[in-house]
Parts: structure tokens; C-alpha cells; sequence
């Protein structure tokens, strides 16, 4: 019996918790003028999508395929400060893209953090293609191969690549939705912002002077016009055929930022960096973190119907519920749709979902929370007797019991939480 209810314990919270990875969205009306065509902005402290516009528009990948490129080969390469590459100019000179990111280092022996480094901070296909060879042991398309089978375990359905970094005539295209679903699988690697906080980054072992290469990304670049200092880790990619894409991340008083742009211009006065800047510094200034529900407040009861009879149990939202919503937030538009059915059976687990509610703002869906029991029902002998006491003396024994009103509204039992305001928290 234990093993069993381990197991449905197991099964049946997992299956909340995958279906909570599922970003909740809500179009705010922002004044800010954009010139880049795809463009998505989620809060990654409470994984609501602020802004989308067209992001599940296919377009090129461009360089931004190295961050599959280093996903794939960090989870590959047991240890990338032993392993080593050796830069030869007949590597060099059979890539079918060039940019030069390793001419310095030919003849030179560098790691496969060494290569990370270089393609993260300079954006560089010379080192993308190094490293994957370095991963693959010299079968490139074998490791490009492993960039789609990674794809697809992301769940990102409009990705595809032919190459592990730049290929101006290859079909590699992405989504800004999908650039969302990669870039927090990189972001989980702490090497990944251990490279994207330095301003240069010299191979152990050779003369900064000469083997040095400093970072390329504007955004995170304090010498360029478009340096935006909350910016945390950057990928930019532009060609005159793919224009300019990006994906970064921000944090400004304890509220992070996702942003990816694709399709935009690279001129002075429309800029996709600019872009990038305008929209996080317009969540930061009008957005705030608020909190929807507590996890151990009452949102609902449920009859639960057992051999001997029929009793009561609270549902609790399966986590405390934040969302980012507008500074201005009114209370009174926050409204509750309750989807509990009029009675469960046991066996039941502590943890399982027997409803939902789903939160709305102005009447626009902003939440979907599953309900669960507090409790085991129906697996516990000694639980059970307990339930079955309560049960004979509620029945046996009904003085000064108040009346049960049927039909109670969502309103009588979910209350708001307090509004608060959570952006500083950590």
C-alpha cells in the first residue's frame, strides 16, 4: 500500500506540476514605439507573458543557434576546462560560414570552455563550429543533429538548424517563443552567466594583449550607445539578409525580464537593441509583481463520497499565485472561475488535483490554478476512522448545527489576497 500511494502521489503531482509550466498571458497597452516585428517579454518571477507581438513568427536563427550550440555541447562534454581543441587554418578554411573569431588562436590548444567563452561573447561561428566538432568528435552533423533532437525535448515545435552557428544560406529558423523555452534551459548552466558577466575573457595560459576578445553583444557593452546596465546575459545576431535578432535577460529591483526580438532593424534611429531597452524599462516602470492566492487559503470545499458516507474537504491552490499585472491594479476586477465537480471518490492523495480555478483581470484569463487536497482520503485506516467519527457525530448528534447552504457562489468562498506589492522580494 505504500508503494502504492508513493507512486500516485508521484504521478499525479508531477502531472500538476508539468501542466503549471505553462505560461500564462496577458496583452498590456503600452504607448512604446517599436520598429522590430517579433517581439515577446515575459516576467520570469511570476512567468507571465507582458508583450507578445507575432511570437510564434517563424524567422531566421542566425547566430542565436549557438545557444543550442552551447546547450547541447555543455550536456555533452563531461569536462569542458580538460578537453581541448587545437585551431588549425585548415579547420578555418573549410567552414562553410567565417568570421574570423579564431584567427588569433591559430596554431594555439584551447579548452572547450575556452571555445564557449569566445562563441558566447563574440557571437562566433568559427568557435561554434570548433566546438561542436570538439563535442561530436569532428562529426558536425552529427551534433547538429543532437541541436534538433534538443529542440523538439524543449517543446520548441518552429525551431530547426542545418548548422552549430552562422550559415547565411541555411533554412535554421526559431520563434521568440521558442528563443524563450532554449534560453532558460541555458540559463540554468551557471557557466553560461559566469562568461555573459565579463567584459573580456583571455584563454588561461596566453598573453591578454594578443588573445583577448571582449565582448560584441551592445546591450552589455558600457562603450556603446545601446549598453542597458540591467542587463544580466545577451545574444544578438544581424546579417543584411536576417536582420538583427536578440534574446537577453534583465533585472531591475528584483523583477527579471526575458526578451526576444526578431526581425529588426540595425540602423541609428530604429534599433533592435533600442527595442529591447524601451519595453523592459516600460515593464520595470508600469508593471509590478502581485500576489493572486495564498497556498493555504480556503478556495473552495468538495463532497467526497466514501463507503460509509459523504463529508467535506478544503481545496487549497496548489502554490501561492503571482502574476505581474499593471501598478494601477484595481481589486475589484479581479474576478474567480471556479471548475470543481459536485463530488470526488476516494482514494485520493495530498496533492492531487481535484479542481481548478481560473483567475481573471478585467475579465481577461490571467491564471489557471489547479485546486488539491490538503490530505490523504481513503488510503489511511487510521485517517479514515477519524473521518468516520466526525462523520457519526455530525449525524447523530446535530445540536446547534447551523443550516448548510447548497450552492455557495465562487465569491462566498474565494477571497483575493492581499495586494501587494512583491517586486523587491527575493
Amino acid at each position: 500500500m505504500k508503494r502504492l500511494k508513493f507512486f500516485l502521489s508521484f504521478i499525479l503531482i508531477l502531472a500538476i506540476f508539468v501542466s503549471s509550466l505553462s505560461l500564462t498571458a496577458v496583452s498590456y497597452e503600452t504607448d512604446v514605439e517599436t520598429s522590430t516585428a517579433d517581439m515577446l517579454l515575459v516576467n520570469l518571477d511570476t512567468d507571465t507573458v507582458v508583450f507578445s507581438q507575432k511570437p510564434d513568427n517563424i524567422w531566421y536563427a542566425g547566430s542565436l543557434s549557438e545557444l543550442m550550440t552551447f546547450l547541447v555541447a555543455y550536456e555533452s562534454i563531461e569536462e569542458p576546462k580538460k578537453v581541448t581543441f587545437k585551431v588549425e587554418q585548415s579547420f578555418l578554411d573549410g567552414l562553410p560560414y567565417k568570421d574570423g573569431c579564431l584567427d588569433k588562436f591559430v596554431g594555439q590548444t584551447l579548452t572547450a570552455t575556452d571555445l564557449m567563452a569566445i562563441m558566447l561573447l563574440t557571437s562566433g561561428s568559427d568557435a561554434a563550429y570548433a566546438l561542436a566538432s570538439l563535442a561530436s568528435d569532428g562529426d558536425i552533423d552529427a551534433f547538429v543533429k543532437s541541436m534538433n533532437e534538443r529542440a523538439v525535448l524543449l517543446g520548441c515545435d518552429n525551431t530547426g538548424y542545418m548548422s552549430p552557428g552562422m550559415h547565411e544560406t541555411s533554412a535554421q529558423y526559431t520563434t521568440c517563443r521558442d528563443l524563450h523555452k532554449l534560453y532558460m534551459a541555458v540559463r540554468k548552466i551557471s557557466l553560461f552567466s559566469e562568461i555573459m558577466k565579463l567584459d573580456s575573457y583571455t584563454p588561461k595560459g596566453l598573453d591578454a594583449k594578443q588573445y583577448s576578445v571582449g565582448i560584441e553583444v551592445s546591450i552589455l557593452n558600457p562603450d556603446s550607445p545601446y549598453y542597458f546596465k540591467y542587463t544580466n546575459d545577451a545574444q544578438f545576431s544581424y546579417t543584411e539578409k536576417t536582420y538583427a535578432n536578440i534574446a537577453a535577460t534583465t533585472t531591475y529591483h528584483g523583477q527579471t525580464y526575458f526578451y526576444a526580438g526578431l526581425l529588426g532593424l540595425n540602423d541609428s534611429e530604429r534599433n533592435a537593441y533600442a527595442d529591447a531597452k524601451k519595453l523592459t524599462t516600460w515593464a520595470y516602470l508600469n508593471l509590478s509583481d502581485r500576489k493572486l492566492l495564498d497556498d493555504n487559503q480556503k478556495v473552495s470545499d468538495v463532497t467526497v463520497q466514501s463507503g460509509w458516507g459523504e463529508y467535506k474537504i478544503e481545496l487549497h491552490p496548489y502554490n501561492s499565485a503571482y502574476r505581474t499585472l499593471p501598478k494601477n491594479f484595481d481589486d475589484d476586477k479581479l474576478t474567480y472561475d471556479l471548475d470543481v465537480p459536485a463530488a470526488v471518490k476516494t482514494p485520493f492523495v495530498k496533492g492531487q488535483a481535484l479542481g481548478r480555478t481560473k483567475v481573471l483581470y478585467d475579465d481577461e484569463e490571467i491564471d489557471d490554478i489547479a485546486l488539491i487536497s490538503d490530505s490523504d482520503e481513503g488510503l489511511d485506516m487510521l485517517s479514515d476512522m477519524g473521518r468516520f467519527g466526525s462523520y457519526v457525530i455530525k449525524e447523530l448528534m446535530p445540536f446547534g448545527r447551523e443550516e448548510e447552504e447548497d450552492g455557495q457562489k465562487a465569491s462566498d468562498l474565494v477571497k483575493p489576497a492581499d495586494a501587494e506589492n512583491a517586486a523587491g522580494r527575493e
